[in-house]
């Protein structure tokens, strides 16, 4: 038998000594909690921002977590109870699963994990949405896309269409005109003067593609209701309303959503209701028409009065005509006539313009003389019969369809904005389990803070943010 002594000196050190070997290791586990508790915080962020809507994504290359998740209202709270799920299995991996002598040293238990400070696609009048739609952009074909539609803009802003105002001449011309009886001599002529009047039906004519009457259930959708608010835009690295801005958006617009001329049969105008806000087709149709009409009755008024050799034939036609009604009112009205004649020339070469924009054909900005399809004055009684061409050379229907949007985005940006959501939720809606997809219920960014207790009781609080975009610090 051996036996063993122990000072107290020893025993005093020894007792420090298991303290502080106890002390560490307690030290250890905290610091090794903490870092637990972090890991499971960002896998349940990013396991939280993987349940991405993949319709919208797919079809529109947009990134949102769908918090209604199937269900008919978004819920924060459902997003919670994902979050805290997938917190609560990166704690306990094993959970479910059975391991023979398999221990947990932390004993960390998830008491409460909440999302909250959502920033949703409609917020701010849809520039979230908006925003990630020009990024969307910027990564599948570069900022250089929009360089042509740029050019474009220039084009059309630097050539002085938008001086012109054609109701301002039209009106000097029937002031200077309405005492002259003329009325046999024009009547042929007269019905093309002014066109927006039946101009669907005059335009629509030799296009070969039938208009829908297809209607747009509208009721319910994000411009519609009361959308859900969130935070806005997160820090945003540039203007979404800026002219760059403006132009990519345009851009994705005219990538993602279809028009008149590319439609399916059965399928929505989305563009022109993005431009107009109609609820049939063919009432954004006539509303695109319209539009197209005045830019290029505009255009050509405007050339026209430039070209002294159109000038001469219509001072043909009009010197006989006025002599004649000189005798009658004793004034001369051989330039306000001359003038009617040209703006009837014109309009008549703008319907066949857009007849050839609906047809498929091209149509230059800024038409020279030789582009004109009405070379001579005598023919524009006649153009009603002329069908629209599908070739040529200039801008077709889509690129004057981003022109028109560009112009109208400058105006009204939120306007159009909330329309595309509208057109993104009609879409989605007809997709499998998306009957009641709402853009308000789409989240970009969130933070989110939880409560955890180890098994010595001890209380954790984190609080992190996650977005699908990046955040400016």
């Amino acid at each position: 038998m051996y036996k063993g002594s122990i000072t107290v000196f020893m025993s005093l050190i020894l007792g420090l000594l298991l303290s502080l070997v106890l002390t560490v290791v307690d030290s250890a586990r905290y610091s090794a909690e903490k870092m637990r508790i972090e890991m499971a915080m960002n896998m349940g962020l990013v396991s939280t921002f993987a349940e991405y809507n993949r319709e919208l994504l797919e079809k529109y290359d947009l990134a949102y977590i769908d918090s209604s998740y199937g269900n008919s209202v978004p819920s924060l709270k459902e997003t919670s109870m994902h979050l805290k799920e997938y917190m609560d299995y990166e704690l306990h991996p094993s959970r479910g699963l059975f391991f023979t002598g398999a221990g947990d040293l932390y004993g960390l238990n998830i008491k409460n994990a909440s999302a909250d400070l959502p920033s949703r696609a409609t917020d701010d009048g849809g520039r979230v949405f908006k925003r990630q739609a020009i990024e969307a952009v910027k990564d599948m074909y570069g900022v250089g896309i929009a360089e042509d539609l740029h050019n474009h803009v220039k084009d059309y802003k630097g050539s002085g269409i938008l001086k012109e105002n054609l109701d301002e001449r039209r009106a000097k011309i029937d002031k200077k005109l309405k005492d002259a009886d003329i009325g046999s001599d024009t009547k042929k002529y007269k019905k093309t003067y002014d066109m927006r009047e039946g101009i669907i039906s005059r335009t629509i004519y030799g296009s070969y593609i039938k208009p829908s009457h297809k209607k747009l259930m509208l009721e319910g959708l994000a411009s519609y209701r009361e959308n859900i608010d969130g935070i806005g835009v997160v820090k945003p690295r540039y203007d979404t309303d800026s002219l760059t801005s403006n132009l990519l958006y345009t851009e994705y617009l005219s990538k993602k959503f279809r028009n008149y001329v590319d439609a399916e049969e059965d399928g929505y105008y989305e563009q022109e209701y993005i431009l107009n806000g109609k609820n049939t087709n063919i009432a954004n149709l006539r509303c695109t028409v319209e539009k197209l009409f005045s830019m290029r009755a505009a255009a050509n008024t405007m050339m026209i009065f430039r070209d002294s050799g159109k000038r001469a034939q219509a001072q043909a036609i009009a010197e006989p005509i006025a002599a004649a009604a000189a005798i009658a009112i004793k004034v001369d009205i051989t330039e306000p006539l001359t003038d009617f004649f040209m703006v009837c020339w014109s309009t008549s070469e703008a319907v066949l313009d857009v007849r050839t924009l609906l047809s498929g054909g091209k149509v230059p900005l800024v038409k020279q003389s030789e582009d004109w399809r009405l070379q001579n004055i005598l023919k524009v009684p006649f153009s009603g019969a002329m069908k629209g061409k599908t070739d040529g050379e200039g801008l077709d229907y889509s690129n004057y369809m981003k022109l028109l949007m560009v112009i109208e985005n400058e105006v009204h940006p939120t306007v159009m904005t909330m329309r595309a959501i509208d057109m993104i939720e009609l879409n989605l809606r007809e997709t499998p389990g998306n009957g009641n997809f709402r853009m308000d219920g789409c989240i970009e960014f969130l933070e989110a803070d939880a409560e955890i207790t180890d098994c010595a009781g001890r209380k954790f609080t984190i609080r992190r943010s996650y977005s699908y975009m990046p955040v400016i610090e």
